[in-house]
């Protein structure tokens, strides 16, 4: 059959092994294609391609679109092989719905199909090659309605009698298609035109009776099944969704995977018009006079350029030998049903800072008549790369050919400084500090780097003070506890060089003061001030932060620390005395003992006050000695106490002691103790005298007794003195000193003494004890009574 066909631009629909990209921006400065051919009846392709962005940072996604143009006429002589196809109406109760459910102005979906089938029918009887057209319907289940035939007009008339009715078994109405193909021989093509208005709902079960069963996924799953199985079979389908732009009522995925799998193509249509061109668009593509071959783009990419992964299409790869990346367009069939194809390739800058010439791409591809033939896209432009690094707060770093590093805050990327130390391309950006991110380092292109720290410096001063509120400019131990306050002096680290942009990094850059204290936590500096505790050397740390480098008050960063020790103490030393009062010695010379510790800073003096504080002695005299904490005096070397009378007796005794930081503890409550010689009396005989010798019982009186402690007063506190409790005597004729089991109690002051029985002469010791009221017991001097009862016989 001969027949003669101009190219005609019809709406794009995506055709097998051609490409058919994403809506793209509109061209800038797009660039006319070398080469273009005129019409000698080969047909032939045109293109233009563009960049919309040419300054792009490190790792951004580069894209490179391209428009090819197929044109042109062709006229071929033609035979071929008849096509079998089996048309496979959907004819549910949706069917009946407008167009638009929700707008009865809409046609009725099944009168659009009616209307737009005939030219299918029609186009099949003008081309009249021999194809056959069979006619199945498919609602709650599928049922063939006229088998295959050439006789169009009575396809066209059972199509006319659809009524509308039931669910949606696409997978029955598939598989019906499959029977009627299938039982047509092996010679002819098989090729199958699905048309439904909604989704799956139904599928029937060849394993359980062929039950119908019902379930969305279930029913979609099985309609998928039957695609592997006509794919196996070599069997086409041309899928058709009759639904308006954007319903939901449609599964446009479970069509769009019948068509690709087994080689079809997937459209969608909303109008009689657009129905209409799809089923003259599937003849056209059915009977395929004549192709443009091969046809293949090559565009060669700058150095350290590579491929985005996951961004390009399938037919999109890269050529190492050649340093090009390579399109596959494949065949584009005439008459041709787009008006352009539209490819691109992305790309990623893998490389340093620069700019890049972009090269000519190159189409070649074999022309209708066999020819080869190729034309060259020329952009005439540079790609400009820097390099761009974000922080994990989201602020970006950009390195430029110029050797500019800029930074960008992350929540509206305003730029906030620039530096730019070295007229080199910036080839990587990075952080020292992996978790903070605030220490960026550059390498230039010449293998050089430079370093910017942008936390803050050291603070450069601060304010210490004593317990007492006094500063401390020394070293060495002082009143605690302290406080560390007015902290200041730090400053940002960034170069003197740097042009800032706005204030993050000048004057919003400091946020505040930390404090740290023993290593503990860090807290804030207040007004009023951080405690510094008891302590020999605490030390303490302070720093800056800084919400400039994260960009949130949520996410301070702090920065260089000033590090410092002192040596506080607010405590007294601990104060405790003893006395050694030995009664037996007759001076009655006490020894004072103040013993004084201090847990921190040492005991630097001790004062002792005597008597309502009439006497007192300090670690100054030369008369106090220390041996390691404590301190020892003799009571007599207060002045006031140089005679045992003055020390005899009650006394009341305070002290206190002062440690090295300044503080001192003093007993606050007064303490008393006494010197008690004991109580004494002498032994006198009545009408004896010491050494003579008496010739009867002598009488003996117990006279001059002496109570030394008597009450004294100190200012509201009283001590009371001692009396006379007990008086024991011994008679015996040893001067060795009584044993306790040979004293007697006296009842009186007054006791007689006589030689023994049958005795006539002897000398005898008369002992006294007298017991105070304190139970100091005190043995006084024997009376010696000597007898000779004999003497005036002579």
């Amino acid at each position: 059959m001969h027949w003669y066909q101009k190219a005609k631009k019809q709406s794009a629909i995506l055709l097998t092994g051609m490409l058919l990209t994403s809506m793209l921006p509109v061209f800038v400065g797009t660039n006319t294609v070398y080469g273009t051919e005129v019409d000698n009846g080969c047909l032939a392709i045109s293109g233009v391609g563009n960049v919309p962005i040419t300054s792009v940072e490190r790792n951004q996604l580069v894209t490179i679109n391209y428009t090819l143009d197929p044109s042109g006429t062709h006229t071929v002589t033609q035979t071929r092989d008849a096509v079998d196809i089996a048309f496979v109406a959907d004819v549910s109760g949706s069917m009946a719905y407008h167009m638009d459910k929700d707008d009865n102005k809409t046609p009725i979906r099944l009168d659009i199909l009616k209307s737009a089938s005939a030219t299918l029918t029609n186009k099949f009887k003008t081309v009249n090659m021999g194809d056959r057209l069979g006619l199945i319907k498919f609602s709650s289940d599928a049922s063939k309605v006229y088998d295959l035939t050439t006789e169009y007009e009575k396809v066209q008339t059972e199509i006319d009698k659809l009524k509308a009715d039931g669910s949606t078994n696409i997978d029955d109405g598939l598989a019906k298609a499959k029977t009627m193909l299938t039982a047509s021989g092996t010679k002819p093509v098989k090729q199958i035109i699905l048309l439904t208005d909604g989704k799956a709902t139904v599928w029937t079960d060849e394993n359980d009776g062929n039950k119908q069963k019902s379930g969305g996924t279930s029913a979609a799953n099985a309609a998928k099944a039957d695609a592997d199985v006509l794919a196996g079979l070599g069997i086409k389908v041309y899928t058709i969704a009759l639904a308006t732009a954007g319903s939901d009522e449609i599964d446009l995925d479970l069509l769009q995977y019948i068509a690709t799998k087994t080689g079809g193509m997937a459209y969608e249509a909303s109008s009689a018009s657009q129905l209409s061109a799809i089923f003259d668009n599937i003849a056209k593509t059915i009977e395929a006079p004549a192709q443009l071959k091969t046809v293949t783009l090559r565009q060669p990419i700058p150095a350290g350029f590579i491929l985005a992964p996951n961004e390009n299409a399938s037919n999109v790869r890269y050529e190492a030998a050649t340093h090009e990346v390579v399109v596959n367009v494949g065949d584009i069939n005439f008459p041709f049903d787009q008006d352009k194809i539209d490819l691109a390739i992305k790309l990623i800058p893998d490389t340093a800072a620069g700019d890049y010439p972009l090269q000519d791409a190159k189409v070649t591809y074999k022309d209708a008549c066999n020819a080869n033939r190729q034309f060259n896209i020329n952009f005439g432009t540079q790609l400009s790369v820097s390099v761009r690094v974000v922080d994990k707060y989201g602020n970006v770093y950009i390195g430029n050919s110029q050797g500019e590093l800029q930074r960008l805050r992350a929540s509206d990327k305003q730029k906030q400084w620039t530096i730019n130390k070295k007229k080199v391309a910036i080839s990587d950006i990075h952080f020292i500090d992996t978790e903070i991110h605030s220490i960026v380092r550059i390498t230039y292109k010449d293998g050089t780097t430079d370093q910017f720290d942008l936390k803050p410096t050291a603070p450069g001063t601060y304010e210490l003070v004593d317990g007492n509120g006094k500063p401390i400019s020394e070293n060495g131990w002082h009143t605690g506890p302290g406080k560390l306050r007015s902290v200041s002096g730090s400053s940002s680290q960034l170069p003197s060089t740097t042009v800032y942009a706005n204030d993050d990094f000048q004057g919003a850059y400091l946020a505040g003061y930390e404090i740290s204290v023993d290593n503990g936590n860090w807290q804030p500096q207040s007004t009023s001030g951080v405690v510094i505790p008891d302590g020999n050397g605490v030390n303490f740390k302070t720093r800056a932060f800084t919400n400039a480098i994260s960009g949130s008050a949520s996410i301070p960063i702090a920065g260089a620390v000033a590090t410092g020790n002192v040596s506080l103490d607010s405590s007294g030393p601990l104060i405790s005395w003893s006395n050694d009062i030995d009664l037996t010695k007759p001076t009655n010379d006490a020894i004072i003992y103040i013993t004084a510790t201090d847990d921190l800073s040492p005991v630097t003096s001790v004062r002792v006050w005597f008597d309502n504080k009439s006497y007192s002695i300090s670690s100054s005299s030369s008369k106090m000695t220390r041996n390691g904490n404590t301190y020892a005096f003799h009571l007599s070397d207060v002045t006031g106490f140089d005679t045992i009378e003055k020390r005899q007796g009650w006394h009341q005794i305070q002290f206190e002691a002062t440690s090295i930081g300044g503080t001192t503890s003093t007993d606050k409550t007064p303490e008393y103790f006494v010197i008690n010689p004991g109580p004494s009396a002498t032994l006198k005989g009545m009408n004896y005298n010491a050494g003579d010798i008496s010739d009867k019982p002598v009488s003996v009186a117990v006279v001059d007794e002496k109570y030394p402690v008597s009450d004294r007063t100190f200012g509201s506190h009283v001590e009371h003195g001692f009396t006379l409790k007990n008086m024991y005597y011994v008679i015996k004729q040893s001067s060795a000193t009584p044993e306790a089991s040979e004293w007697k109690p006296l009842a009186s002051k007054r006791l007689t003494v006589t030689t023994k029985t049958n005795t006539t002469s002897g000398t005898y010791y008369v002992f006294l004890k007298l017991v105070d009221s304190s139970n100091v017991e005190m043995v006084q001097q024997p009376l010696i009574v000597k007898f000779d009862t004999e003497q005036n016989n002579n």
